[in-house]
């Protein structure tokens, strides 16, 4: 399953075996054409009142290809960081709970990418990558034009001794915390779907 994030709103394309029959919130919708398809992100955007779209299929990869064709695409690495006491790595910032992460450069690679947003977005070094977690895809709206950002997130270790953080101010990161893993969902009640995502591909458990 393919899902893109609006805000709080997603548009996902399924298997046929996938189709969300127990979700209240779905809406399942069959495109008729391949015009349909690259249509669909611009229309779901000016739909407010549904909250999940669905589109099952026999072929995700290429529906999923076609429905992103009009968007402009710009990739990003992240990272879901945990020290030698289990506690993980959010930041926050613009009113919510999240996880640093952030545009890849031309000349990197998405590992070096993730591991340098977190440095940046935290002030902590020492880190390791163990395995390539998930990629999240969210959209946006700027200078006229529908974006899409890939993330590929990361989890990683924190091997260094102390706990000190410095949030990067100039990107309206306000704090930069450790949290007990028992503690998490008290601060993932203000967070992003994408984010969610993330966690439970890493075996996290949140019940919210």
């Amino acid at each position: 399953m393919y899902s893109i994030y609006f805000e709080n709103r997603s548009l996902a394309v399924c298997s046929l075996a996938e189709q969300p029959l127990n979700d209240p919130n779905a809406v399942l919708y069959s495109p008729a054409s391949i015009t349909e398809i690259v249509n669909l992100p611009e229309m779901f955007d000016r739909s407010p009142h549904i909250c999940k779209l669905y589109i099952p299929t026999k072929q995700e990869n290429e529906t999923f290809t076609q429905l992103c064709s009009n968007l402009t695409h710009i990739c990003a690495g992240g990272g879901l960081v945990t020290n030698s006491k289990g506690q993980y790595l959010i930041i926050f910032r613009h009113g919510r709970w999240d996880l640093p992460k952030g545009k890849q450069e031309p000349w990197e690679d998405i590992r070096s990418s993730a591991i340098r947003e977190v440095q940046e977005e935290c002030g902590v070094n020492h880190l390791q990558i163990k395995e390539h977690l998930c990629d999240t895809y969210h959209t946006y709206r700027r200078y006229d034009k529908f974006w899409i950002k890939c993330t590929s997130w990361f989890k990683m270790d924190y091997t260094g001794n102390g706990i000190e953080t410095t949030p990067q101010a100039d990107e309206d990161i306000e704090h930069a915390i450790w949290v007990d893993k028992e503690e998490l969902k008290n601060y993932l009640n203000n967070t992003y779907p994408s984010i969610i995502e993330v966690f439970e591909k890493s075996g996290v458990t949140l019940n919210l």
